[in-house]
């Protein structure tokens, strides 16, 4: 499987992805569908499979089942996506099978996801959010799955992936954010990270608030340090919170 390290993804991220729109869900009351074994089990061998039809013929099957868009994109795909994850760090599948089967899930996505945004409830006046996932990072999933929830939720998510700090901050400028949320997975990857937060301050004035969360804060819980954000945290209501995205929930909040 070459020089690929098995940390890098995985299951850890897409873990993060849906507990983060598992605790959007509680929040907002909506009741979380029970996935039925057998969708999941074929959704996961469609999209791993070399035959693409595999997955054409899995579509009449889901609609017979009722799985709307939004609950495919908010559990089935992130379950799939996780356990892609624990069977490639098991040694159950090949780094040519994640890869495929990771891409077919972000195609999925994009396609069901093509009409979703912040104003088609009427809500073009709600909050903005830069969600980036710095140079580097792979784990693209997790961030699609999270953009689309809240834009369904009427958050108006610009989302940025692998772009330098500078091709960052030339996008934002002219442009209005409430926040920005950053997604790391890595060590590895903070002092990119410390780069891109000084960049986005610079570029606002500071004004900008920022939000670091991710696969990383697992590995050294929420004391990672990055300079110059606003608050470090899993938990989506915080985050959000301190971005002024949303309303603190009443009482104290787990973490993620």
């Amino acid at each position: 499987m070459g020089n690929v390290s098995k940390t890098d993804g995985g299951a850890d991220v897409s873990q993060f992805a849906a507990e983060v729109v598992a605790r959007l869900v509680k929040r907002e009351g909506d009741t979380v569908p029970e996935m039925r074994e057998s969708l999941v089990q074929s959704l996961m061998r469609a999209v791993c499979s070399v035959d693409p039809q595999v997955l054409e013929t899995l579509r009449p099957e889901l609609r017979r089942a009722r799985v709307s868009p939004a609950v495919l994109a908010d559990h089935y795909i992130p379950e799939v996506a996780r356990r892609l994850g624990r069977e490639w760090s098991a040694d159950c599948v090949s780094f040519a099978q994640v890869t495929m089967g990771t891409a077919r899930l972000q195609s999925i996505l994009r396609e069901i996801g093509q009409g979703w945004f912040a104003d088609a409830g009427g809500q073009s006046d709600g909050p903005t959010l830069l969600l980036v996932l710095p140079q580097g990072e792979h784990h693209t999933l997790g961030a699609m799955v999270l953009a689309g929830r809240l834009r369904r939720n009427g958050v108006s998510v610009a989302l940025r992936i692998g772009e330098t700090a500078q091709e960052v901050a030339a996008f934002i400028q002219g442009r209005h954010f409430d926040g920005a949320l950053i997604s790391v997975a890595s060590y590895d990857r903070l002092e990119t990270c410390r780069k891109l937060v000084k960049t986005l301050k610079d570029a606002t004035k500071g004004a900008l608030r920022i939000a670091l969360g991710g696969a990383v804060l697992d590995e050294g819980g929420e004391t990672v340090i990055c300079a110059g954000v606003d608050v470090v945290t899993n938990d989506i209501e915080t985050a959000l919170a301190v971005l002024g995205l949303l309303a603190p929930a009443g009482g104290e909040s787990e973490t993620v």
